[in-house]
Parts: C-alpha cells; sequence; structure tokens
C-alpha cells in the first residue's frame, strides 16, 4: 500500500500540517530546518509520492482544515463567517474541508458534534473549526482529533480557544442610541430561552437602564418564544396593553424588531415619529428593508471567521505552548432611521384600543 502523508506525519513525528508544509515547499520560516529535513528523510524511507487521485479533488500540496458547521449554512447572513474562513486559510496555504451537521432539530448535539469530528478525522485534517450559526454552550468530546477552534459558541467546562460576539458592548451600544434621544419609557422584547445571547443582551439592558433611570416598571419587558417576526409582532401588542407609555422598543434580533414595526403599522403608530425601535444582528435583507432603516447592531461574522483560522493554524504550526485565547468581538453600531425624540403623549388612541 502506498505512503500517505499521515504515514509521513507519523514516522517523521510532526503533524500532518507541517509534513504537508515541508513536501510543499512552503515550510521557509514556518517548520525549523531540523524537523524539514526530517520529514523529507521519512518521505523518501516510505516512498512517499503524493496522491494524484487526491490532487484531482483539492491541493494536495495544501494542509486541510475542516470546518464542522453547526447550522451556518442555513442563514444567508451568517454565510460571511464561511467566506472569511475560506479566504484566511488560502491566505495560509491550507485548504478548507467544509460538513454542515444535521437538521435544525439535531443540530449541534453531542452525538451530531461527534459523529461528524470523527468523519474529519478520517479526512486527516490538520485542525478543526467548529462553528454555530447563534451564540451557544456547546457540549464536546472527551478527546478531539485535531486542535479545535470554536467560532460562534464557547465550551465553558473546556480550556479550548474560542470566538463569540460581545454580546453585552454590542446591546449596551444600540441601547445608548435610546438615551441619546431622549427616551425614558423603553420596552425590551426578548426570546425566552436562556443562552448565552439573551442572558448578556438582557443584562446590558438593566444596566444601562439603570444607569440612565429608564422607567423600570416590570411591565416594560415582554418575552416571547422565538426570536421571529411573528413572535416580535404578538409581544409587540402585549406591550402595547400593558405599558401604554412605551415610546422606544428595544428588540432581541432584527427579525423580531420586524414584528415590533408590523404591530406599530397595525395600530397607527408611526416610526421613528411615535415609536422608536432598535434590534440586533444587522441581517442586511431585514434591517435594510425596512422602511425607515432599522438602527441595530452587527453581528461580526467575518472577523469571528478570520480570527478563528487564524488562531487555529498558530496553534497547529506552533512548537510553543500558546495558552487558551478566548474573544468576543463587536461587530459594531449600525445607525438608521428608525431612533428620534420621544414627543409627549405622542401614542394615537388606535394604539390603545
Amino acid at each position: 500500500m502506498a505512503a500517505t502523508l499521515k504515514d509521513v506525519a507519523l514516522r517523521a513525528e510532526v503533524s500532518v500540517a507541517a509534513a504537508s508544509l515541508v513536501l510543499s515547499g512552503k515550510a521557509e520560516g514556518r517548520v525549523a530546518d531540523a524537523t524539514a529535513e526530517r520529514v523529507r528523510a521519512a518521505a523518501s524511507e516510505l516512498g512517499y509520492r503524493g496522491n494524484r487521485a487526491a490532487r484531482s479533488l483539492r491541493r494536495q500540496s495544501a494542509p486541510l482544515l475542516g470546518l464542522l458547521s453547526l447550522g451556518v449554512a442555513t442563514l444567508p447572513y451568517a454565510g460571511a463567517m464561511l467566506e472569511a474562513a475560506q479566504s484566511a486559510a488560502r491566505e495560509h496555504d491550507y485548504d478548507l474541508l467544509f460538513i454542515e451537521v444535521g437538521t435544525p432539530h439535531d443540530v449541534g448535539t453531542p452525538d451530531a458534534i461527534a459523529e461528524n469530528l470523527l468523519l474529519l478525522q478520517e479526512h486527516q485534517v490538520a485542525g478543526i473549526l467548529i462553528a454555530s450559526y447563534f451564540h451557544r454552550e456547546l457540549v464536546l468530546p472527551a478527546q478531539l482529533p485535531a486542535p479545535t477552534v470554536l467560532v460562534d459558541a464557547l465550551c465553558p467546562d473546556r480550556d479550548i480557544d474560542w470566538v463569540v460576539p460581545d454580546e453585552y458592548v454590542g446591546e449596551s451600544g444600540v441601547l445608548e442610541e435610546l438615551a441619546r434621544a431622549g427616551h425614558h419609557h423603553v420596552g425590551w422584547i426578548c426570546e425566552t430561552p436562556t443562552y448565552p445571547a439573551t442572558r448578556l443582551r438582557t443584562k446590558a439592558f438593566d444596566d444601562v437602564a439603570a444607569r440612565h433611570g429608564w422607567d423600570d416598571d416590570p411591565r416594560r419587558v415582554v418575552l416571547a418564544e422565538h426570536a421571529d417576526a411573528a413572535d416580535g409582532y404578538a409581544a409587540m401588542l402585549r406591550l402595547l396593553e400593558q405599558f401604554p407609555k412605551v415610546t422606544a422598543v428595544a428588540a432581541f434580533t432584527d427579525r423580531m424588531a420586524m414584528g415590533v414595526y408590523m404591530a406599530c403599522f397595525e395600530r397607527g403608530i408611526r416610526v421613528p415619529q411615535d415609536m422608536s425601535i432598535v434590534g440586533f444582528d444587522d441581517q442586511v435583507l431585514v434591517s435594510e428593508a425596512l422602511r425607515p432603516g432599522l438602527t441595530t447592531v452587527a453581528l461580526p461574522h467575518r472577523q469571528m471567521g478570520k480570527w478563528a483560522v487564524g488562531r487555529l493554524i498558530e496553534r497547529i504550526e506552533s512548537a510553543q505552548d500558546l495558552g487558551v485565547s478566548q474573544v468576543h468581538i463587536n461587530g459594531g453600531l449600525v445607525v438608521r432611521d428608525s431612533v428620534a425624540a420621544p414627543r409627549t403623549g405622542r401614542i394615537r388612541a388606535s394604539a390603545r384600543r
């Protein structure tokens, strides 16, 4: 049986990535001379000649990174994460093997993750990215087949590299827009499940409200089962009934904000003249399409994808103990036209029907 790249790496006692860099002529400045010589000797001893069939499918000279997508491909705005990861990998002379995991019902379960990690192991990947379509906590197998970095996810009980959105800073920034406009009667419409995003964005709301002395009536908060337009619409109708002096609403997501717009339109409430609205995510198909455009917070998908690939390659190629790096990235405030100064008594009678 012909020797494989993994056989060469085992004989030379190096990683598959290091062996690939040496045999592709890309080791200078990245692999020590003594190590490179050991790889070339191992390849010669084993008669390694590469794999023409594999070369027809991908660049044989490039080491391979595996990307396990937990629903990322199902969201159009999250595609920037995949695009950035692919681009960053190629900049460093790596190829990216992409695997989408499961269905919306089982995506991200421990069994689904473990099964697909084994598949990546069979492809001899040098490192693994596990990317989620929302900020979540994962349960990972005790043993990972290669260096691993989490993207838009974390694993609280493991010392592992991860990068996630800075939910608290992002939400605080968009809420400060309402404070600057002079609002004090602000409603909070949020999804019920307690993910990191819901906890951190809600904490930001509570802290900004306390800092600016906003009305602390508990009826200003409405929780919904799902972070979609339908639940945002229903939640806004409830908010208008139980907290009628509301002048501004912060929605947990842009899709919920879209439902808030719909409820306002139905009740004859003008945005932003009668009601200021802010969201989170900057889903372009929503936030830019709404009229007026929605002031919101961008999720840093592109920045997270790029950082994660760079960190993974650094971990693969470094001979030193790098320690664990856990990073929060703020995507930034996106100001459009959905916020204006409040006006006393401006909610029309139709809003209280």
